[in-house]
C-alpha cells in the first residue's frame, strides 16, 4: 500500500493558478473535506488502464439526440428532491464522483474518502464565485440542470438575480419549485444550445456560466458561443473538458483523448476563443488545465473570458 497524500490549500492555489491572497477564499472550504488520496502500485494501475480500454467502445455519443435522456435524468433528480422533503443536497447530480478512481496531476489515484471529486468541485466553485462573480448583478447558468450551482451561489450572494437555463422541462420546473420553497432569487428558463433564442437578451452587469454543459454540444458549441458574444456579458466562466489540453504522448492523456473523441464531447471552444482574442473581440482571461478528473477524462478545465471593451 502506497503512503497517502492529501491536497492542501497550496495545491488548489497552484492548480487554479490563483493569487496567494486567494488562500483566504479557499481555506474554509478545503478544511471541511477529506482530500487524502493514494497513488496506485503498478499492478493496480495496469488493471485500471485495462478497465478503461475495455469500456471505451461501449460509450454513446453526446448531442441533440440525447434530449430525452436528460429529460429523464433531471426528472429523476426532481423525484429525489421531492422524496427528500425539499433537501437542497438532493439537487446535486450523481455523475460527479461516480468513479472510484480519479485523474490527478497526470496519473490515476484513489481517494481515501467518499465525495472527493465533488468536494474538489465545491472548492473550485467557491473560488470561481468569489473571484469572478462578485460584481455581477445577474448570473446566467446555461445548461444548469437542477440548479444546484445557482443554489450554492444564492446562499453565499443573496443580492444577485440568478437565471438557470436548460433544455429539459423537468429541470426548469424543479428550479421554480426550489426557488419558491426556499425563497431564493432564482428563476428557470428553457434554452437550447443548438438553437439559442434570438430574442433572449441578457440584463446589464451579467455573468454567464457553463459547468460541464457545453461538453454536450461537440463541434456545434460555436452556435452558442457566437450567440453569447453578441449579448456581451461582463464575464463568461466555463468549466468544461478541453481536448486541446491533453498530451497525446502521455498514456493517461491518450486514453482521455480516446474517451473524449468516442463521446464526441466539446470540440472547438479553445480554438474559437483564441481566434476571437486574436481578432480583438474578446479578452481571454484564463485557459487552464487543472489536471483533475474522473476515471475517463478531465472535466475540470477552465476557460474564462469577456467581450473586449468597445472604443
Amino acid at each position: 500500500m502506497t503512503a497517502p497524500c492529501a491536497l492542501t490549500v497550496g495545491d488548489f492555489l497552484a492548480a487554479f493558478e490563483a493569487e496567494p491572497e486567494d488562500a483566504a477564499l479557499l481555506a474554509d472550504e478545503v478544511g471541511r473535506h477529506d482530500f487524502r488520496y493514494r497513488r496506485l502500485p503498478q499492478a493496480e494501475r495496469d488493471a485500471v488502464i485495462l478497465s478503461v480500454l475495455r469500456k471505451l467502445d461501449g460509450f454513446t455519443e453526446v448531442g441533440a439526440h440525447r434530449h430525452d435522456i436528460w429529460q429523464s435524468a433531471w426528472a429523476d433528480v426532481a423525484r429525489r428532491y421531492d422524496e427528500s422533503g425539499n433537501d437542497l443536497a438532493a439537487l446535486e447530480p450523481g455523475f460527479i464522483g461516480a468513479t472510484s478512481y480519479i485523474r490527478l496531476f497526470g496519473d490515476y489515484a484513489q481517494p481515501l474518502a467518499a465525495g472527493f471529486e465533488f468536494n474538489y468541485f465545491r472548492v473550485l466553485r467557491r473560488w470561481l464565485f468569489g473571484k469572478y462573480l462578485t460584481d455581477a448583478r445577474h448570473v446566467y447558468e446555461f445548461g444548469c440542470g437542477s440548479g444546484f450551482n445557482l443554489v450554492a451561489l444564492a446562499q453565499s450572494a443573496p443580492d444577485k438575480r440568478l437565471i438557470g437555463l436548460d433544455w429539459a422541462a423537468p429541470a426548469i420546473d424543479l428550479i421554480a419549485r426550489v426557488a419558491a420553497h426556499h425563497k431564493l432569487p432564482l428563476e428557470g428558463r428553457r434554452f437550447d444550445f443548438f438553437a439559442p433564442d434570438p430574442n433572449l437578451a441578457l440584463e446589464p452587469h451579467a455573468a454567464a456560466m457553463t459547468f460541464c454543459a457545453l461538453e454536450q454540444t461537440s463541434e456545434q458549441c460555436t452556435i452558442f458561443l457566437d450567440w453569447l458574444l453578441e449579448r456581451r456579458p461582463e464575464i463568461v466562466v466555463s468549466m468544461e473538458p478541453v481536448i486541446d489540453f491533453y498530451d497525446p504522448d502521455s498514456l493517461v492523456d491518450d486514453l482521455a483523448i480516446r474517451y473524449h473523441t468516442r463521446r464526441r464531447y466539446l470540440t472547438g471552444y479553445l480554438p474559437w476563443l483564441i481566434a476571437q482574442a486574436e481578432a480583438g473581440r474578446i479578452e481571454l482571461l484564463k485557459a487552464r488545465r487543472l489536471r483533475m478528473g474522473n476515471l475517463f477524462h478531465e472535466g475540470f478545465s477552465l476557460l474564462i473570458w469577456r467581450p473586449a471593451r468597445r472604443a
